[in-house]
């Protein structure tokens, strides 16, 4: 099923204001009272409503045009076809009271419902390029996934997994840009009140996914307590000796480039490096031991280990890498994608095994 719900807070005046008169006319008083009969909007198969929290769900989203609009369109899950997708889309077109340019905003968040990738290359680029980097939170209560201010990845229960055992996961991002003037374009996402708030709305659309697909569990999921292990902030790096994400012994040949410090928990740690001019990705590293987020990866990890002496499996590929293997009673998933050094990820995971108290993951001198 399909929709678009156009909504122009001028036209809504108007209509609102014709129909008090037609209420007064009546005698009938509810609108005055509080009581206005119609339900408020709602979006991505009835998660979200019109006016309940974030920016992007209220008139904050359409800044100083009084005619902005927003647009829904969604896909729900079905059981015979297990994948959705909705879109919530802000646009706003005003001059600017400031110096007068024109200004358009064009924001979206989008929310996809549906199995990981069966390529372990599209599968690694998905997960791990998207929301295993540094800036990224473990969600709350124990949720399998991550999340901030921008986007989120949750992993549904195994009720939800297909028939081959891939596991479903509900992924959300919020996109945009701004245009003041002829010239002037920068990124600007709809705004989801910050790492929580979009945790919250994450899991209430990954509930009506599952109800609509059939595999909800008994009790719904729930967000209810804050946020910990909070990414750090990007710290430039001065020096080619220094400790990349605090992690002992992992040097990058380069000085032009910024660490972030994700989660260091006993299911997630993740550590990013970008250029500190231009922002591309030089490093991404993650520890996955969560059960069940990773799950994502089973059955991508090979059957022979990554190079020679190394412990468990793996393949170290052109753009990414992984290795799995036991690490303190439990199996613990190695990454790294934008790198294709493996000395890198060595250091990594052996400094996270160390920490995690399990043996060495690659060999000695594996990390030069």
């Amino acid at each position: 099923m399909r929709r678009a719900l156009p909504h122009s807070r001028r036209g809504r005046l108007l209509l609102i204001s014709a129909l008090a008169l037609a209420l007064a006319g009546t005698g009938l008083g509810t609108w005055a009272a509080d009581t206005w009969p119609w339900p408020k909007d709602r979006y991505c198969w009835g998660a979200w409503e019109k006016d309940s929290g974030p920016d992007f769900l209220g008139d904050e989203a359409f800044g100083d045009d009084d005619d902005g609009s927003r647009t829904s369109k969604e896909t729900a899950p079905t059981r015979e076809r297990p994948t959705g997708r909705c879109e919530v889309a802000i646009a706003s077109d005003y001059k600017s009271s400031y110096d007068g340019d024109k200004v358009t905003t064009d924001q979206q968040v989008t929310v996809e419902y549906g199995p990981v990738p069966k390529a372990a290359e599209a599968r690694l680029a998905m997960v791990q390029d998207g929301f295993l980097g540094g800036d990224m939170a473990p969600l709350p209560d124990g949720l399998p996934g991550t999340v901030n201010g921008r986007r989120g990845l949750l992993v549904l229960p195994k009720s939800c997994d297909t028939q081959d055992g891939r596991p479903t996961v509900v992924t959300m991002e919020a996109s945009g840009t701004y245009t003041s003037g002829p010239s002037y374009t920068q990124n600007d996402p709809a705004d989801l009140g910050g790492a929580w708030e979009a945790a919250v709305l994450l899991v209430a659309a990954a509930n009506r996914g599952m109800a609509a697909a059939g595999c909800a569990p008994d009790e719904p999921l729930k967000v209810s307590s804050p946020l910990y292990d909070l990414p750090g902030r990007q710290e430039r790096l001065f020096s080619t000796s220094a400790d990349v994400c605090g992690i002992r012994g992992l040097h990058l040949d380069t000085k032009d480039i910024e660490d972030q410090t994700g989660a260091v928990t006993r299911d997630l740690q993740t550590c990013s490096v970008r250029g500190d001019r231009d922002g591309v990705p030089y490093l991404e590293l993650a520890m996955v031991a969560h059960p069940r987020l990773a799950a994502v990866f089973d059955g991508i990890a090979g059957r022979r280990p990554a190079a020679r002496g190394w412990r468990g499996t793996g393949t170290i590929g052109d753009k990414h890498a992984i290795v799995r293997a036991d690490c303190a009673g439990r199996p613990a998933t190695f990454l790294m994608g934008a790198s294709t050094d493996p000395g890198h990820l060595a250091a990594f995971a052996n400094a996270a095994a160390a920490r995690l108290g399990c043996a060495p993951i690659a060999p000695e001198g594996a990390t030069r």
